[in-house]
């Protein structure tokens, strides 16, 4: 049977010249240091207490947008850790250029009808509740745009975590628990704090996992970071221009906005967790993530 991962190989063999782990420790504080201030030095650019507010609070087109870009700074400070610990450059984190794009023109392509298609399946939301609708011309206007911050923003995540720690994990272990689990477990612990109470916290740790290791699985099977991008960019476009709660922060560009609720109705503690309801959404959620994955296999034919 082929080897599904042989194209990983060349993927990783670049982090070879420098797998000491102490380097790949001083990056990854490197860049917490650098995502930790990155707000605070956008805030300091804006002109105005308003432009500041806004991108504080996230709920408006500009905050939303913003606060995605700044990724930027984040991506452009890893690009300069690698470089400076380990003497390799982007397209090192990124694989070979043309298989890159490709990869991640199909994907993004592919992901995005896939799930247009689930949004027309039910269960459905019901519409009926939504508080407000962006006007048709604005919200289009904003998805280029939109399509441009997110591609900064989980191509930033991809670099560090499908790029670069995937890369030097497997110089140090070919077992598939180092480079591929242990950067997702890192992955999905970071977005327990995007959850409203412990429930909700697990939830989106789970999910992140979950992408994680079908975003590590599609970059070992190509041998580029263009597949994982491109799943990744489709999801979080889908997430951010379709549905928000209003003065929810990161809802400035969604078409549907329901009415606001308060976050702390939705702080369920652990507890809760093995309700039916619950495990019925992290079922759906898995489900969901696996035809995702499935669909981006199709597109890169691997």
């Amino acid at each position: 049977m082929a080897d599904p991962y042989v194209l990983h190989r060349n993927f990783v063999n670049v982090a070879a010249r420098a797998p000491q782990l102490w380097r790949v420790v001083v990056v990854l504080v490197g860049f917490e240091i650098v995502f930790a201030i990155s707000p605070d030095l956008v805030l300091g650019l804006l002109p105005s207490s308003a432009l500041q507010d806004a991108y504080k609070e996230g709920t408006s087109a500009f905050g939303t947008l913003a606060q995605f870009l700044t990724f930027g700074l984040s991506g452009c400070g890893l690009v300069m850790l690698v470089q400076l610990l380990h003497a390799r450059g982007f397209w090192s984190l990124i694989g070979p250029q043309q298989s890159a794009w490709r990869d991640l023109c199909a994907v993004t392509g592919v992901v995005s009808i896939v799930l247009f298609v689930l949004e027309l399946l039910p269960p459905w939301y019901d519409l009926g509740a939504v508080d407000s609708v962006r006007p048709l011309t604005v919200w289009v206007s904003l998805i280029p745009v939109t399509l441009v911050a997110l591609l900064i923003q989980v191509g930033t995540e991809e670099m560090l975590f499908r790029g670069y720690l995937q890369q030097q994990l497997a110089c140090l272990s070919s077992r598939r628990w180092m480079w591929m689990g242990v950067p997702s477990l890192m992955f999905g612990m970071l977005h327990y704090w995007n959850g409203n109470g412990q429930v909700e916290g697990l939830m989106w740790a789970l999910w992140a996992m979950l992408l994680g290791m079908a975003c590590a699985d599609l970059t070992a099977r190509s041998g580029n970071l263009g597949a994982a991008i491109g799943l990744h960019l489709a999801n979080n476009a889908f997430a951010l221009l379709l549905y928000g709660i209003a003065n929810w922060p990161g809802t400035g560009v969604a078409l549907f906005l329901f009415p606001y609720e308060d976050p702390a109705s939705f702080g369920a503690q652990i507890n809760a967790l093995p309700t039916f309801a619950i495990v019925m959404q992290i079922i759906s959620q898995a489900l969901s993530v696996f035809v995702m994955w499935l669909a981006a296999r199709y597109a890169i034919r691997r």
